[in-house]
Order: structure tokens, then C-alpha cells, then sequence
């Protein structure tokens, strides 16, 4: 496991360099109003305060921040409170802003939608902006997305904590035709009428990494995530627990093929799947804990086309005897075990394991999944050290795993806005071709590499001095000789200055 975020001070010289600052209240008295004066690339810095406001970006690719921003302070986060008084979305993006939009250090609360079909806390329309750093809670509205409604939109979240929304779908986040990123994330205690207590993903592409969806709370299907209709999510580093519905505890996957790495899914309850609930749907597990989910870890739906799930190097309590098929396939492969996992069982991170746990060093043995460490290893350029040489099973390793830090409840937790963001690819799982979306806020330096799944250069995209802003590339397929690689799992490496950033996807023919 690894942290991912010290002070990054490149980013705030960036911002001071060139662009103006608003103050608020001191240049102007609300957050709307230094809305209103910015141009693209300003900033409007605001004061530790409550403001009662309902905020709209009104289409300006600007950075709205705390003074978090400026110190790295993470106390700023819950000393700067914009609330929406009920009154509508706390905050707007709805006239195309992209990722060089960014919201951070705020608290976000006290919003109630009923226009737009939802979005309590922020709301967001065909737009992709960043949003870091952030606490969103106590929103709600009748229709979808307590916390987040996105429509056509691509947020990055990193460092957010999504807690106590409540919708009618999606009580935390809902995400509608979206190749959103959610990375350092916490979404607990959230409530939905229907479906997606934690997170509701319809027709989505999302990347999940080192995401907590704790506590959660759905009427139907979906107590920890809802994907519907289809979804091709890959979730790497999650935590699912805690979560109940009457379908599918952690997850209702419907018409969708979730790829889990490195997931635990435990003590979540449901009438059927406990763990989760399959609905015309083929899930793949590699390094996964499944344990004490009630009534059982997984469950096929009767009706449609029949199900499977794809495990391997996992821990599933009951075995494969323990899924509940209803003539759907298992395909059960190496690696696999029924032993107790010996969680933690308590403090800050009670799904770690014990230093005697069955899971640790009994994952994938190739390195690529996702343990590396050893500088000899050939992957080990791809990843950073993450503790034992050997994969573990679960989010988190054993005792030389590191927590992630919880926005807001740690003061000693240091953050960093980053300078560059590396989107999934999208669409993911492709064929003929794939569009990879990158951003960076000042001019560097930029490498782009495919690999395969053996740690190999397959293609060089991008080695070039490129100006601040979003970039796009288009990877066909082919590798250096101009040749069709085959289908398969393959990995995209993003260098710019210090940065270094690696995700997966898919060529299927």
C-alpha cells in the first residue's frame, strides 16, 4: 500500500505565479461574487468562515479554495463550510468546465435538490472538473445523488469523504455515462431510497483506488454500489463492509462486468448476496477477500442471461461450494482458499491483517499484481513499494501496510493538491482504438508509455515538452512496429517532472 499525497509546492507556485487571486471576503464579500469578477486560471481564495451560499462556476475554469490550498493545513477543510441552507445544490458545474476547474478544502453541506434530478451537495452537467480535498455531507434530495450528481461528467475526486447524504438513488454519489476517478476516497453512512446507499454508477466506465465505502444504506439493491446498466468498473485497493440492502450488500452489479484487485468485501448484509449480487452480470476477482457477507459471500439472479464470476488468488468464505449459482458458471482458478482472514478487528483500519494472516504473501505471484518492491523486479518501475515482494490478498497488506489518510479527521495528515491527473482510459475495455485524457498545470516535460502485462514497452505515445492544460492521445493498438498487439490486459505509464502515474485497461477483439 502507499500514501499517496505530501505537500506538492510546484502546484501552489503555479497558481500564485499566474493567475490572480481573489480574496474572499476581503476583495469580495461571498464565494459567488469572486465567482463572478475571475477569468479562467484565477483563483478565489476564501477565508475560514461559514458561507450560506449556492454556488455556480458558471462555465470559468477556475480553482475555488480554502486556505488549505495555500498552507497544506488540513484543519482549513472543516473551518471553511459552504452551505447551501437548503436552498438548492451547494455547488454547480453546468456549463462545460474541465479538469483545470478545481474545488478544494471545503466542507460541503446542508444542500437539498430539487431541481435538476438531484446532486444535494454539488451538482455537475457534461462537465469534468477536480474536486480534492473536500468533506461532502448532510445534503439530500428526492431524486439521485445525495452527495454528487453527475450527468455526462467525468469528475477526478481525490481526498474526499462523501458521509450521512441521502437520496432516492445514489445517497452518496451518482454518476450517469461517466469515466469518473475516485482515488483516496471515504463514503460512509450514506442512504439511499432504492438503490446505491454508498454509490450509484449507471452506464459508467469508473476507476475506484484506495476508496473506503463504509456504513451504507440502500431500500433495494446495492447497499455499497449500485452498477447498472452496463458498467465496466475497475476497482483496485476498496474497501466494501458495513453495507446493507435487500439485494447485493456491497455491490448489485446489473448487466455489468466489475474487474476487483486487492478488494475486501465483509460484514455486509442483504436478503440475497450478502457480498455480492449478480443480475446478468461477470464479475473477475484477483487478490479479493470475501468474508462474512450474509447470507452468503456472492449470489446469481434466476431471471435473464445467466451469470459468471471469474476468481482467482482470493479468500472466499464456504469456497466455491459457498456461491449460489442458480445455473450460472463459476470458474474457479488457481489460488483460491476458505481460511480466516484474521482482520485487525479494530482502530483506524480494522480490515489490515494480522501479521499471521493466511492472506499475506498468498496473492497473484506475479508481480504486476500489484505488490512489487524489489528494485530487480522487471515491474518494478510500473509501481512504487507497497511492503512484500510476494501480492497480499485484500485492500491492504499485513503489518507493513500504510492506511490512507481520512480527509478532515487527522490534522497530521498532509495532502497535496496534485500538479498532473492521468484519466482512465476510456472506452475501457476497447477496440479498435482508445483514448487516453491527461492533465498538467505547468509546462513539462511528458512521457507516455504502453506496456504489457509482463512489464514490457510495447509503444512510446508521448515524449515531448507540452504546455500547461488537458491533453488527449489516441492508442490504436499497435506497437512499435506498427504491428496489432493481441487482446489482453495492458498497462499505460504517465511521466511528467516528479509525477509518475500508472492504469490498466483492456483490448478485447
Amino acid at each position: 500500500m502507499r500514501t499517496l499525497f505530501f505537500v506538492l509546492v510546484f502546484f501552489i507556485l503555479s497558481i500564485l505565479l499566474s493567475a490572480t487571486i481573489i480574496n474572499v471576503p476581503g476583495d469580495q464579500p461571498t464565494i459567488q461574487e469572486g465567482i463572478n469578477v475571475a477569468v479562467d486560471s484565477d483563483t478565489v481564495l476564501v477565508q475560514p468562515d461559514t458561507y450560506f451560499e449556492n454556488i455556480d462556476y458558471n462555465g470559468k475554469n477556475i480553482t475555488v479554495a480554502s486556505l488549505f490550498l495555500t498552507t497544506q493545513n488540513t484543519t482549513y477543510i472543516s473551518q471553511t463550510v459552504i452551505d447551501g441552507n437548503q436552498n438548492g445544490s451547494v455547488v454547480i458545474f453546468n456549463s462545460g468546465e474541465d479538469s483545470t476547474a478545481v474545488l478544494t478544502g471545503f466542507t460541503i453541506t446542508n444542500g437539498y435538490a430539487i431541481a435538476n434530478y438531484g446532486g444535494g451537495g454539488i451538482y455537475l452537467n457534461n462537465t469534468n472538473p477536480k474536486l480534492i480535498n473536500l468533506i461532502i455531507s448532510n445534503n439530500s434530495t428526492i431524486y439521485d445523488g445525495g452527495g454528487i450528481r453527475g450527468n455526462g461528467s467525468s469528475p477526478s475526486l481525490v481526498n474526499v469523504k462523501i458521509t450521512c447524504n441521502s437520496a432516492s438513488y445514489g445517497g452518496g454519489i451518482l454518476l450517469c455515462n461517466s469515466n469518473s476517478t475516485l482515488e483516496n476516497v471515504t463514503i460512509t453512512g450514506n442512504s439511499a431510497v432504492i438503490g446505491g446507499g454508498g454509490i450509484d454508477f449507471f452506464t459508467c466506465s469508473p476507476s475506484l483506488e484506495n476508496v473506503s465505502i463504509i456504513g451504507n444504506s440502500a431500500g433495494d439493491k446495492g447497499g455499497g454500489i449500485y452498477f447498472e446498466l452496463p458498467c465496466l468498473p475497475n476497482l483496485v485497493n476498496v474497501i466494501i463492509a458495513d453495507n446493507s440492502a435487500d439485494l447485493g450488500g456491497g455491490i448489485y452489479s446489473w448487466a455489468s462486468n466489475p474487474n476487483l484487485i486487492n478488494v475486501t468485501l465483509s460484514s455486509n448484509s442483504a436478503d440475497f448476496g450478502g457480498g455480492i449480487y449478480c443480475f446478468d452480470s461477470n464479475p473477475s476477482l484477483v487478490n479479493c477477500i470475501l468474508w462474512n457477507d450474509s447470507p452468503e459471500e456472492i449470489y446469481f439472479g434466476e431471471d435473464f442471461s445467466p451469470n459468471s464470476v471469474t476468481i482467482s488468488y482470493s479468500d472466499i468464505q464456504g469456497g466455491e461450494a459457498g456461491i449460489v449459482t442458480n445455473n450460472s458458471t463459476v470458474y474457479w482458478l488457481e489460488g483460491n482458499i476458505d481460511e480466516d482472514p484474521l482482520f485487525v478487528g479494530a482502530g483506524e483500519h480494522p480490515y489490515s491483517l494480522l501479521e499471521d494472516s493466511p492472506c499475506i504473501d498468498a496473492g497473484n505471484p506475479d508481480p504486476i499484481f500489484y505488490d512489487p518492491e524489489d528494485p530487480s523486479n522487471p515491474s518494478y518501475a510500473l509501481y512504487p513499494a507497497m511492503g512484500t515482494i510476494i501480492n497480499d490478498m485484500g485492500a491492504y497488506g499485513g503489518p507493513n501496510a500504510i492506511g490512507w489518510p481520512v480527509v478532515g479527521l487527522n490534522d497530521n495528515v498532509i495532502v497535496q493538491t496534485p500538479e498532473v491527473f492521468l484519466h482512465q482510459n476510456y472506452p475501457n475495455p476497447f477496440n479498435p482504438q482508445t483514448t487516453i485524457q491527461y492533465s498538467i498545470l505547468q509546462e513539462s516535460k511528458v512521457e507516455l508509455n504502453i506496456y504489457n502485462i509482463k512489464g514490457q514497452k510495447v509503444k512510446q505515445l508521448i515524449n515531448d515538452q507540452l504546455s500547461a492544460g488537458q491533453h488527449l492521445v489516441v492508442w490504436d493498438g499497435m506497437d512499435t512496429n506498427d504491428k496489432q498487439v493481441s487482446s489482453g490486459i495492458y498497462f499505460y505509464k504517465l511521466e511528467a517532472g516528479d509525477y509518475q502515474k500508472v492504469r490498466k485497461m483492456v483490448l478485447v477483439k
